[in-house]
């Protein structure tokens, strides 16, 4: 208060009003928070929080890659021969195999399931916070005009197979799979009707679909326990998302051939699989 010595008590009653503080103006015009400091602490605080958010994107990357048919000629699809319900079945053209079904472009392999698996005799893998809980608790399957339609499809066990027959002909569908998991069944699908095959379990190989009423109709279905599997598309790439960082096993199976590298290819091809980023094992070849 030194420098306010000298006032009489009204004089220094007034300055008070008159500022609204007590104090002199020297004292008054210093900052309560430089905004330096401010700005500091907001630093701080993003700085803090980055290595949580770091660590967090590290435990978890996606894996990419392309399967290739790795021969010469490349394979054609040729027509099926179509016994029955000739006029509907063939009313747009023949139904081609689709044992191999090469893009030409590039060669690249579809219908190729592509999945993640633990090392032998290792844990269960881990699943992201994210994809613990099945969202679309059907998939479906349909024979629209004498084939299956997509002619490979991967699910995860707990979701329900809808198997449709959205033709005007009569169809059927059997399952087909190891018979301590899913021992398998058929049931008869009219026009315009559908058939709900519950309870599949994970199995080492995809459940083979048929129908009896057309025997050229076959497809196949893999079910697994984890969210880590792929489908190749119409150019062999495919994509998986969120997997947990760290080793672990590869397995690449198509039906013409079975397992890629053959029996040895049942345990998978080691990958690391790199944490926060994309894992590209690029072109894995396939021949017969």
């Amino acid at each position: 208060m030194r420098c306010l010595s000298g006032f009489s008590s009204f004089q220094l009653a007034m300055l008070m009003i008159m500022a609204g503080v007590g104090g002199c103006q020297k004292a008054a015009s210093k900052p309560l928070l430089e905004p330096k400091l401010f700005a500091d602490s907001k630093q701080v605080a993003a700085a803090s929080a980055k290595p949580a958010a770091d660590q967090g994107d590290s435990a978890w990357g996606t894996i990419k890659g392309q399967i290739v048919y790795d021969d010469n000629p490349i394979p054609q699809q040729k027509a099926l021969d179509v016994s029955k319900d000739q006029e509907h079945c063939l009313g747009k053209g023949p139904i081609l195999s689709e044992d191999w079904v090469v893009n030409k472009q590039n060669k690249g392999v579809r219908w190729t399931f592509v999945w993640l698996a633990p090392e032998p005799g290792g844990t269960a893998l881990p699943i992201h916070p994210t994809l613990k809980d099945i969202q679309n608790k059907e998939v479906e399957i349909d024979q629209p005009r004498c084939a299956f339609v997509p002619h490979c499809l991967a699910m995860r066990e707990g979701q329900v197979l809808v198997a449709k027959n959205s033709s005007p002909v009569v169809h059927n569908v059997r399952w087909v799979g190891n018979p301590i998991k899913n021992p398998g069944g058929s049931n008869i699908i009219p026009a315009g009707g559908s058939f709900k095959i519950e309870n599949l379990k994970a199995d080492k190989l995809p459940l083979i679909i048929e129908c009896n009423i057309h025997p050229w109709m076959k497809g196949r279905v893999g079910v697994f326990d984890h969210p880590y599997f792929a489908v190749t598309d119409d150019n062999g790439n495919f994509e998986i998302k969120l997997a947990p960082a760290g080793n672990y096993r590869l397995k690449v199976y198509h039906d013409a051939i079975g397992w890629r590298g053959g029996a040895e290819g049942r345990n998978g091809e080691k990958i690391t699989i790199k944490g926060g980023g994309v894992t590209d094992v690029g072109k894995l070849g396939i021949k017969p």
